[in-house]
This record gives structure tokens, C-alpha cells and sequence, in this order.
């Protein structure tokens, strides 16, 4: 099952007052599990970014200045996001600007029914508790020192982390819990951790009953692979 994890970043909180998307981050999951596959750009918004935003994400207009329009990468995005679910943290504020600008191009937006918002989900299992997806981090012990100030792509990263945790967590003796620094996870052969290896070796009555019950058995299956 694939599975994008996405966060915007803005410039400002409303699009009535002619806010626009500075910063896409996409994150696939195939079986809740990071491949390393994102989709990451900035973009210009053709208008200044309020300072009081800055001092959130930290990107400048003049960063922005000679990166691509949103019309520029539209159907790229759209081709990465495909129709698989959307994983986002408040979902409402990044799917209302995801889909002002695509409204504004005439292209496909964004339905309500593929979208999966983790913060309901982080509410309702830790009902009075935070539900940032700082405090989630905190939660799950998962590292932020790569977040000094908001960001599309580093949210994105933990986000998918937070989610795998909010759903369950992974199977530990199938995957390596020291990620990658994109996030991703190393599939290992059965590996157990701190656990000390247990010699069972059978004792001589143990090793005739079972002789015993080989010899009640007719043709056994293994028998052409030992004579």
C-alpha cells in the first residue's frame, strides 16, 4: 500500500488575504515503511513573506526569488501524489492552500476522502495530552535535532515517523530501528537485539524418544533427502 506523507509551508495563515505555498514536502511510504522516494521544491510566491512567517520556516522572499512558480511543478506534484492516500498533520490548512492553487490552474484538487489527518487521530489516542507534531516526536522519542524551525520536507520525515508509531509501530526484529537520515529503514534478516543466545541441546532420552517417533512414520517426506 503506498502512502504519502505531505507538508506545506506558507506565507501566512490565510488565503483569503492572498497567501500562497512556499514549500512542498512529499514523503512515499510503501507499507508504512519510508522507500526514500520524496518530492521536495520551493516556489515563488510572487509576493513578499511577512516577517512574522519567516521567523517560522526561516525561507526569505529573496531565497524565493528564483525558484519555480507553483504552475511549474504542479502536474509533477500530481504525478507523485497519484491517487494513494495523504498523510498530513492538520490537514485542513495544507489541503485548503494545495487546493487554492490548484484551483487557480483548473487542475485536479485534492478530495477530503484521500486525505488521512494524523492530529484527530494523535487526539483521540492521547486524549488532553499535546498533539503537535512536536510534542508527538517527544512522545515517540523520535530525534528533532534537525528541526530548528519549521519545514515542508524535514516535517514531512518526522511526520511519516510520527504516523508509523500513531499506527501501531513496526515489527523490531524485521527492521532496524537506526534509520537513515532521510528516514528510511533497514530491512535486517531476523535481527534480534540485546538477546543472549540460548544453547538447547537435547539430552540422550530426548534424542531416542525422538528416534522412536521417526521410526512409527511411513515414507517421510525428507527421507529421499538424507538417503
Amino acid at each position: 500500500m503506498r502512502e504519502i506523507v505531505l507538508d506545506t509551508e506558507t506565507t501566512g495563515l490565510d488565503i483569503t488575504s492572498g497567501h500562497r505555498v512556499i514549500e512542498i514536502g512529499c514523503v512515499e511510504l510503501i507499507n508504512r515503511i519510508s522507500t526514500g522516494k520524496v518530492f521536495h521544491r520551493y516556489l515563488n510566491p510572487k509576493r513578499d513573506v511577512p516577517y512574522h512567517s519567516f521567523k517560522i520556516h526561516g525561507i526569505s522572499e529573496k531565497f524565493l526569488k528564483d525558484k519555480p512558480l507553483f504552475s511549474e511543478v504542479a502536474r509533477e506534484f500530481l504525478e507523485f501524489i497519484s491517487d494513494d492516500i495523504l498523510v498530513i498533520h492538520n490537514a485542513e490548512f495544507d489541503v485548503k492552500f494545495l487546493n487554492m492553487e490548484l484551483g487557480m490552474l483548473n487542475l485536479e484538487q485534492i478530495s477530503p476522502d484521500r486525505v488521512l489527518d494524523t492530529l484527530p487521530l494523535a487526539r483521540k489516542k492521547f486524549i488532553g495530552s499535546p498533539a503537535s507534531l512536536n510534542a508527538l516526536c517527544k512522545r515517540f522519542d523520535i530525534s528533532l535535532e534537525d528541526r530548528e524551525l519549521h519545514g515542508a520536507l524535514i516535517d514531512a520525515q518526522l511526520l511519516a515517523k510520527v504516523y508509523v508509531e500513531l499506527t501501531g509501530g513496526l515489527q523490531t526484529f524485521l527492521f532496524d530501528n537506526d534509520n537513515d537520515q532521510d528516514g528510511t529503514s533497514t530491512l535486517v534478516q531476523h535481527k534480534a537485539r540485546n538477546l543472549t543466545r540460548r544453547e538447547h541441546a537435547p539430552s540422550d532420552d530426548e534424542i531416542d524418544e525422538h528416534r522412536k517417533l521417526l521410526e512409527k512414520i511411513n515414507n517421510p517426506l525428507w527421507k529421499e533427502y538424507i538417503e
